[in-house]
């Protein structure tokens, strides 16, 4: 006898999905829509990078730079409004009588306010303040400064250190404007131009021949 019970309550519980679904055959089902809008901030300026989802289901989108969307949706749906500095909002979709429906979203922003914060240059206490000048050593006294500042230093780093990002690109630029200057003209020769031997002398005094050498 239990075990007749136990066969038709586990017939009964097998049954109950089915009969649910034929008590509701006659309600209306969920309308898949399109659902677009606009989603603005409080000075009425499209915000991008919203994000408009069902965090049931999955599905969503996000505005584009105007603050712009459209997603499927059906009727019911509960969504949640979030970006980056906005408060969160929640929106539930209502019953439509067409096929789409237009909002416009207003996020409010989330600031959060910080304590004051109050910086000093000094130690808090006389005693601190001493020992920091005590144990504080003039500019005179770093070794490097006149080492680096040194005039044979500062040739030789004038001579073996290479051009920087700056240097390469003016010389770039330079070489540019030459060619689109002489593109369209004939060939000077070097040998016939003043310039370029002034340019050779200025050269030989610099010593850049006997740089290359090294």
């Amino acid at each position: 006898m239990n075990l007749l019970k136990y066969i038709i309550s586990a017939f009964l519980i097998f049954l109950m999905p089915f009969l649910g679904f034929s008590q509701d055959e006659g309600k209306s089902t969920q309308e898949v829509i399109q659902f677009t809008g606009v989603v603005l901030d409080q000075d009425s300026a499209g915000v991008p990078g919203v994000h408009i989802y069902t965090p049931v289901f999955g599905r969503g989108t996000s505005t584009n730079s105007y603050g712009f969307f459209s997603m499927p949706a059906l009727e019911g749906d509960s969504l949640i409004i979030s970006a980056v500095g906005f408060k969160k909002s929640k929106y539930i979709i209502p019953q439509v009588k067409g096929q789409t429906l237009k909002v416009i979203f207003t996020l409010k922003a989330d600031t959060t306010v910080l304590n004051e914060v109050q910086v000093y240059n000094l130690p808090p206490t006389a005693d601190a303040f001493k020992k920091a000048i005590l144990a504080m050593q003039l500019p005179t006294q770093y070794d490097n400064i006149n080492k680096n500042m040194d005039p044979a230093v500062l040739k030789e780093m004038y001579m073996n250190l290479p051009a920087d990002g700056s240097m390469n690109h003016r010389w770039f630029v330079q070489q540019q404007a030459y060619y689109d200057r002489t593109r369209n003209s004939v060939p000077v020769n070097p040998l016939l131009n003043p310039m370029a031997w002034v340019e050779l002398f200025r050269s030989i005094k610099r010593g850049d021949f006997n740089n290359n050498n090294n």
